[in-house]
């Protein structure tokens, strides 16, 4: 019988093609076979099918309970039939629920237009892997199809993001914390995700914890990343659980082949994995009734990190304001009743007296009455003293207070932490996790005694059951392709260090996952890419119409797909664990905004940053510092006991060679590009250069050099402290936290001081009547903190209400009238933008209200003064009218002019 025509069942067996000719007659089939016999079938016992239909099947791919079907010739539908008929003529017949057509995406002209972009430029910049030339060229041609349900499909025409039905309880065999737990949360109930991940945030516990519940599920991941350290790392800490039988560890030729010839023969012993029903049931319980105090407790962690962190500030900060401003706090507690207050009511004291004590007004009985009861002041000679006098006295009080005030909060959460016990119910819940995980995998392999063995044609032709076996497979991104069957879908892939992916490769990735899970941080390293590739991708992006995040010379995947939809959803790891929190600190101001939560501990005999500033002189020539070298030699290497604790960096690779010369084995010495994801107890940074350049100031090279180091960073450099850049900043930092005499005719700013008078400042403001008289400043704090919250701007902060007094160190070169307008309690600057690093002021902002300007010649003279001081002392200088226009693009104008 004509098998395209005709579809027969027998006893649900597709005989077909078995069959000479078929006939009913009175109730039964009468079947004729080819080899000559004749049977006799009861009705219930035979499906013959005749109304069919040819499905087109025209570059589209066919799966067959989600596996692709290759080499298929035509596609014959039967009613809830498909037979599927392969080009070598074998037949297939199946429910039709269990096929599945794809169109490839590339149908679509938008999608196809792209996808030529990065085809195109695998042809004109060759990559050799294996020994392969042009290995990209060749995996791009390869691609004739993209799955519409792929990652990449997405990618080259961004949609809605798909969302995923994830209700499972999550387990987290390899502990969390709740940045970790909510980048999990994202990463299975999203198709697209974005982990950033900070230095010593904990990438690969987040990574090994969403491998555990994406198995738990029963689906495949690829682990991919441009070098093979990264996905070396997951292996081993997968290794040190006894979980590496469920990895293929593939990609290049020589992996392949080890794989291929190392299989084990039998699986680990998982025997004490198993676990019964009634145990099971309740560690699932035992997970979820621990999971909401622990989120708690957790949150407790972060707020203890946080106080921590504001009391090293808050004392720091005291100690500046004390040798900059203060130099003599011997009257300070001449008013007991009102140093009985608590922080919060000192500063708002000081608000209530600078806002109704001016030149103008005086203090009344009625106000002296309101402080009487508000704040317990009997004793009204309080009033007597110079405003100026008392407010200094209180804000040395309001230091001391607020330390008492910090002390006492962190030792109650440390006592409910310690009471809790925090760490052995977070060890009890990740073992517990583990548990039900190994339970899970001892249900799925110990139904075999022997392990499958596989062949090299097997990671072609039988990939599905590879990946059956090996749910987990690692591989580098540029390699991933290379070692999969044709149209393979991965249920996830998880590429970490994404930023050093480059997008030809990072699409390849993108084409054979159904779900991806980005991981990575733009503020360290990126991949590099040549000048000359650069030119020439540049030339082929202009001819595609494409937008800027497909641009190859300027994106690395990361970035790209950061860009690509501002509704990816994406988490940022803030709790950071490696580094003393001096050290962290630096890179927490200067480019993570201040968000990082730092659970490291330090102690007031730690000394984390250390600086050796080099003579002035020819002592850097071209790519190496000779004198850098010598300070490394004889003033540092000889302090230090544990030379295996030691790295050394530096941005030249000529600069690592020679200081590899002079220095003992055991030291590593590295240049920063090779330093990243690795880390070490003490690291001594060579800046090389005796001038500031584009490399080594690089914001990312710096980063990463920084918080390389656990314990002390060192760094040996030549005098940039007054240069606008990030190796300036650094020096400023190290110096202003080791207390150093800086020789500098202004002050820095008292970061915490001021902010809480400003908040103290704008509550009581909101609440007075007179809220009129500075609408015009409001609305410039707004404005101010609207264009410091843009990344380019994150190292600056704004402080409000700043007296020139407290501004003004030394004021020698000053006029009688302008010492007089400075030392006036009154006079301040409406704003001032500083550095947060170094917190030094870069800009003062002065809000003129227009009538009262215009109207008093008094206040245009004080404003000269003003203006003559901070030029005086180079402190830049703008002013806004109330009734001017483009204050936005005016300051942002400033600042960038400040800042080039």
């Amino acid at each position: 019988m004509n098998i395209e025509k005709n579809l027969i069942l027998v006893k649900g067996e597709d005989q077909t093609s078995k069959i000479k000719y078929c006939k009913y007659e009175n109730g039964k089939y009468i079947i004729n076979y080819l080899g000559g016999k004749s049977y006799k079938y009861n009705y219930n016992n035979v499906i013959w099918l005749r109304d069919h239909n040819e499905v087109n099947i025209e570059n589209k791919v066919i799966y067959l309970n989600g596996k692709a079907l290759n080499g298929v010739e035509k596609l014959i539908k039967f009613e809830s039939y498909i037979k599927v008929i392969y080009k070598n003529k074998y037949t297939q017949t199946v429910p039709k629920y269990e096929i599945r057509v794809e169109e490839s995406c590339l149908n679509d002209k938008k999608s196809k237009n792209c996808f030529e972009y990065f085809k195109e430029i695998s042809r004109e910049i060759g990559l050799t892997i294996d020994g392969s030339k042009n290995f990209l060229e060749k995996q791009y041609d390869k691609i004739s199809f993209i799955s519409p349900n792929s990652v990449l499909s997405y990618y080259l025409n961004p949609k809605d993001i798909k969302k995923n039905n994830y209700n499972d309880t999550m387990i987290f065999p390899f502990r969390f914390n709740l940045s970790q737990k909510e980048a999990a949360e994202k990463a299975l109930s999203n198709s697209i995700s974005i982990i950033e991940g900070p230095p010593g945030t904990g990438k690969t516990q987040t990574i090994l914890n969403i491998i555990a519940n994406i198995l738990l599920q029963d689906k495949t991941v690829a682990v991919l990343s441009n070098n093979n350290a990264a996905i070396d790392n997951i292996f081993e800490k997968l290794k040190s659980n006894n979980l590496d039988f469920i990895c293929s560890v593939l990609g290049k030729k020589e992996n392949k082949d080890n794989f291929i010839e190392n299989q084990s023969l039998r699986y680990t012993d998982m025997s004490s994995w198993e676990i019964n029903y009634e145990k099971l049931q309740k560690l699932k319980q035992d997970i979820l009734n621990s999971q909401t105090t622990l989120d708690n407790m957790l949150q407790k962690k972060n707020e203890l990190a946080r106080l921590r962190q504001q009391y090293n500030d808050l004392n720091i900060e005291y100690k500046h304001f004390l040798q900059e401003y203060i130099y003599d706090k011997t009257e300070v507690n001449r008013f007991k009743s009102l140093f009985k207050l608590n922080s919060d009511k000192l500063m708002n004291f000081v608000v209530n007296m600078k806002l109704s004590n001016t030149e103008e007004y005086k203090v009344t009985l009625k106000d002296k009455l309101i402080n009487l009861f508000k704040y317990g002041i009997v004793n009204f000679k309080i009033y007597k003293i110079p405003i100026n006098e008392l407010i200094d006295d209180i804000y040395i009080k309001y230091y001391e207070t607020k330390n008492t005030e910090l002390t006492n909060e962190i030792h109650s959460i440390e006592k409910e932490l310690h009471n809790y016990n925090f760490d052995n119910e977070m060890k009890t819940y990740s073992e517990n996790s583990l548990a039900i995980f190994k339970n899970y995998l001892y249900t799925k392999y110990s139904k075999n005694n022997e392990r499958p063995q596989f062949t090299q044609e097997d990671l072609w032709n039988n990939f599905d059951d590879i990946m059956r076996e090996y749910p987990v497979l690692l591989s580098t991104t540029h390699s991933i392709r290379n070692c999969i069957s044709t149209n393979y879908m991965f249920d996830y892939v998880i590429i970490d260090e994404a930023s050093q992916v480059d997008l030809l490769t990072g699409v390849l990735s993108l084409s054979c996952t159904k779900n991806i899970v980005v991981v990575g941080d733009l503020k360290q390293l990126t991949n590099v890419i040549e000048e000359r590739d650069k030119i020439i991708c540049n030339d082929i992006f202009k001819r595609y119409e494409l937008d800027e995040v497909y641009n190859f010379s300027n994106n690395n995947l990361l970035s790209s797909i950061s860009k690509l939809n501002k509704y990816i959803p994406r988490t940022l790891l803030r709790e950071h664990y490696r580094c003393h929190p001096q050290i962290i600190d630096y890179c927490n101001k200067k480019f993570y905004n201040s968000e990082l939560i730092v659970l490291t501990e330090s102690n007031e005999n730690d000394n984390p940053l250390v600086l050796y500033k080099t003579n002035e002189g020819n002592h850097a020539r071209g790519k190496v510092n000779q004198r850098q070298i010598d300070v490394i030699r004889y003033n540092i290497l000889p302090t230090i006991e544990d030379i295996n604790s030691i790295g050394i960096i530096a941005p030249y690779r000529l600069q690592v060679h020679n200081i590899s010369e002079y220095v003992s084995g055991g030291i590593q010495i590295d240049t920063v590009h090779k330093f990243q994801g690795r880390e070490k107890d003490i690291i001594i940074l060579s800046t090389v250069s005796n001038t500031v350049n584009d490399f080594i100031d690089n914001s990312n090279i710096i980063n990463v050099a920084v918080s390389r180091a656990v314990k002390k960073l060192i760094v040996v450099t030549s005098d940039f402290e007054n240069t606008k850049s990030n190796i300036g900043d650094l020096i400023n930092y190290i110096q202003y936290n080791n207390l150093e005499i800086i020789e500098s005719e202004v002050s820095s700013i008292f970061d915490l001081l001021y902010k809480s008078y400003s908040n103290k400042l704008l509550e009581v403001l909101k609440k007075s009547k007179k809220i009129s008289d500075f609408n015009s400043e409001n609305l410039m704090y707004e404005l101010i903190t609207n264009i410091l919250s843009y990344e380019k701007y994150n190292f600056l902060d704004v402080a409000v209400h700043v007296p020139l007094k407290m501004l003004i160190r030394n004021i020698n070169k000053l006029n009688s009238d302008e010492k007089k307008f400075v030392l006036n309690p009154w006079t301040h600057s409406d704003f001032i933008i500083f550095n947060k690093i170094n917190k030094m002021p870069i800009l003062a902002i002065e809000v003129d209200g227009y009538k009262y300007h215009v109207e008093s010649e008094k206040q245009i003279r004080r404003d000269m003064i003003k203006d003559n001081i901070l030029d005086k002392y180079r402190i830049p200088n703008i002013r806004f009218r109330t009734d001017g226009s483009r204050e936005k693009e005016k300051l942002i104008n400033k600042l960038n002019e400040i800042l080039k």
